[in-house]
């Protein structure tokens, strides 16, 4: 048995035996969760074979491992980037930041190389490769982002639990950081970092400034806004209100919004999980496919080998990187992307440093004052992007030039491949039907060798052609009679006349510039798509700013430009004009917010501002939201239509999205060519017949 059938079927063994023990210990920990009354979780660390020391161990090794990466060249930055997404979850014990990057950067580098090497070991070509490696950092930011949303959504369960003890410790003590502090200590370790943090920055000699560093670092604005209300509380006092206590009323509406979050961004990973790995899974398709339809179908050689196979396969992979960025698009949510945004620096910044680069994108930079410029910049605010004009402008620029180049070396490899199928591809028979045996494969390597020689010889010498043939056939000791000759002079002509066609035409050169146009435009219509995007986020947002804003309007001191700050604070979609509205709000508070209605045209958000509007100068802050509460179930069953019809548009965007590579594959690398070269098949086979009859 070959070496390669015996590591599959250790391999497949192996993973079968995983497969079983896994499944057999899951049934257990439910068994026993049911039987015992533990949870799940709970009783997965005391079954783990991983408890003290092992664990211990584990921690370590992982973080050692993360001591080594970030020394190694080439591999530092990607774990630096890893870091950065991870850090704010654990943002005051570096010890769990180190252990968490290493554990991610080390299962994401395994998976993504033992993935290339057990498909290198099975097809060893070169292109393949290079496409599966180029799969294998799609599915390393794949794992990278389940395992961060992971701990997200963790986090967040954690805080529903939290918030409840501190209801209860609040009911005992009656005092804010008693009552931290206490639920801080039954907290698991992820939040009881962050909870220890607000205890400490409610009993600090300066708590506002060390609340404004708390801002800094926190994980998520549902913490912000924990940490803002018992502060608030805690200096000013709790109050009763028709409905109990205002701060337990706080963090009853806080843990609403949190459970909301949570169903929202579960079931729209649920709805679209599976659906990146979908999109990528033609790389892993495309040359079992192939395989499959040579072995079956031997007529499709000539197409998998020529240059329509190559072209078509070029443009699949195209359409993969297309589709998974538009997933990932899709499955961001505004808190994900705007992390995504403020935690990493755009590449066009560091390139415009460069004195040529600089002076060039300059040149295609819209004029001030032009109607262009006006319309990218109102798109850029629009889809909340971080970019500046000359970054757009300067990744527009070398987007449309790595498509101009990418679609002209297409061509040039096509014209190659087209060279190398006439030169060397075994030259069939026209009766010649199916697979080749090994006589007839020999004689039709053979015939294309005798072509070749006739071709390298005329563009040589210049002669006539039937006259070379001749010759070739004389000093190969073939007989050259008229039927020999015609027929080969007609087969040697064809091949010629595709030679002559195998050059850069004026339609493959206009196709260049009509693929560098469209990449040059490209990051403009995604900007479109993010708009979009954007505007179904909006009214969540809203609406989490009214709950806010009737949380702070009970407190007494409270004014419009503290519920400003808070805003601002809390916000992701509409940071930037509510960032330039405090900066105004000193010179005229009317002036102010009337130009951030103007910056965030967006009708829900623009009442929300009539009602501030109201409350600078002709009602206290407290009845410009008094109706919000009597409406409260009305607007929250609205939010729950409102959240169902968003993931139901996304998910269906998605699902189309996410299956066009592999209906592409199917349809564009199997069954088309499939019916064409049946068809070409049949029509040889009608001609032969004619023949005959």
């Amino acid at each position: 048995m070959p070496l390669r059938d015996w590591l599959l079927a250790v391999a497949l063994f192996s993973g079968g035996v995983a497969c079983v023990i896994w499944l057999l210990y899951v049934y257990a920990v439910k068994r026993r969760a049911k039987l015992s009354g533990y949870g799940e979780d709970e009783l997965q660390k005391l079954l783990s074979p991983l408890n003290g020391n092992g664990r211990k161990q584990i921690e370590r090794l992982y973080g050692k491992c993360y001591e080594i990466i970030s020394k190694t060249p080439g591999i530092s930055r990607y774990t630096q980037r890893i870091r950065r997404r991870i850090a704010p979850l654990y943002s005051y014990d570096e010890s769990v930041i180190r252990m968490e990057t290493g554990r991610i950067t080390l299962l994401a580098l395994l998976i993504g190389w033992l993935t290339a090497g057990f498909v290198f070991l099975f097809y060893p070509d070169v292109s393949y490769m290079l496409m599966i490696l180029l799969g294998s950092l799609v599915l390393h930011g794949i794992l990278i982002d389940t395992l961060v949303h992971r701990a997200e959504d963790r986090l967040l369960r954690q805080m529903t639990e939290f918030l409840s003890d501190v209801r209860h410790f609040y009911h005992q003590h009656g005092m804010v950081d008693e009552a931290v502090y206490d639920a801080a200590q039954i907290a698991p370790r992820q939040l009881s970092l962050h909870a220890d943090a607000v205890y400490g920055t409610l009993t600090s000699d300066h708590p506002e400034s060390s609340l404004e560093i708390y801002y800094e670092h926190a994980p998520n604005r549902f913490l912000k806004s924990f940490a803002g209300v018992s502060f608030l509380v805690r200096e000013f006092g709790d109050k009763l209100l028709p409905h109990g206590s205002m701060y337990l009323h706080a963090l009853s509406k806080i843990t609403s919004e949190i459970r909301l979050e949570i169903l929202r961004k579960e079931k729209l990973h649920y709805l679209l999980k599976g659906l990146a790995i979908i999109a990528i899974s033609p790389i892993l398709a495309a040359k079992p496919i192939e395989t499959w339809a040579r072995n079956n179908f031997p007529a499709m050689d000539e197409f998998y080998t020529g240059a329509a196979g190559f072209a078509v396969k070029t443009g699949i992979f195209v359409l993969i990187i297309v589709c998974f960025v538009l997933l990932r698009k899709l499955q961001d949510t505004a808190e994900e992307a705007g992390k995504r945004r403020t935690g990493q620096r755009p590449p066009e910044q560091k390139w415009l440093g460069n004195r040529l680069v600089n002076a060039v994108t300059q040149r295609f930079v819209p004029a001030e004052h032009s109607m262009e410029r006006g319309r990218l910049q109102k798109l850029l605010r629009e889809a909340n992007s971080p970019l500046l004009l000359e970054w757009l402008t300067l990744r527009r620029l070398l987007t449309g030039l790595a498509c101009f180049l990418l679609v002209l070396g297409m061509f040039l490899i096509m014209q190659r491949l087209t060279l190398q199928q006439v030169y060397f591809s075994p030259t069939r028979n026209q009766a010649m039907f199916g697979s080749l045996s090994p006589q007839e494969k020999r004689k039709a390597l053979e015939a294309a060798a005798f072509d070749r020689n006739v071709i390298q010889k005329l563009e040589r010498s210049g002669r006539e052609l039937r006259e070379m043939i001749a010759e070739e056939m004389r000093q190969q000791g073939f007989q050259s009679d008229p039927a020999a000759l015609n027929t080969a002079g007609e087969r040697i002509k064809a091949k010629l006349d595709s030679i002559a066609g195998a050059y850069l035409s004026w339609r493959e050169l206009l196709f260049c510039f009509i693929s560098g146009w469209a990449g040059y435009h490209s990051p403009v219509w995604l900007l479109h798509m993010q708009k979009r995007m954007r505007r179904m986020e909006m009214k969540n947002e809203v609406d989490q700013f009214y709950t806010l804003l009737t949380i702070l309007a009970h407190f007494e001191r409270m004014s419009v430009e503290h519920m400003l700050e808070w805003l601002e604070r809390f916000a992701v979609l509409f940071q930037p004009p509510l960032s330039a509205c405090l900066l105004d709000y000193e010179a005229g508070a009317e002036e102010a917010l009337e130009k951030l209605k103007e910056e965030a045209a967006y009708a829900p958000f623009v009442r929300l501002v009539e009602r501030l509007q109201a409350a600078v100068n002709h009602i206290p802050v407290k009845q410009a939201f008094d109706d919000l509460e009597a409406e409260q179930q009305y607007h929250f069953e609205q939010r729950k239509q409102d959240y169902e019809r968003m993931i139901e548009t996304k998910a269906g965007w998605g699902r189309w999205i996410g299956f066009a590579p592999m209906y592409a594959l199917v349809f564009l690398y199997l069954v088309i060519p499939l019916v064409y070269m049946s068809m070409q098949q049949m029509n040889l086979y009608y001609q032969q017949i004619g023949k005959i009859s």
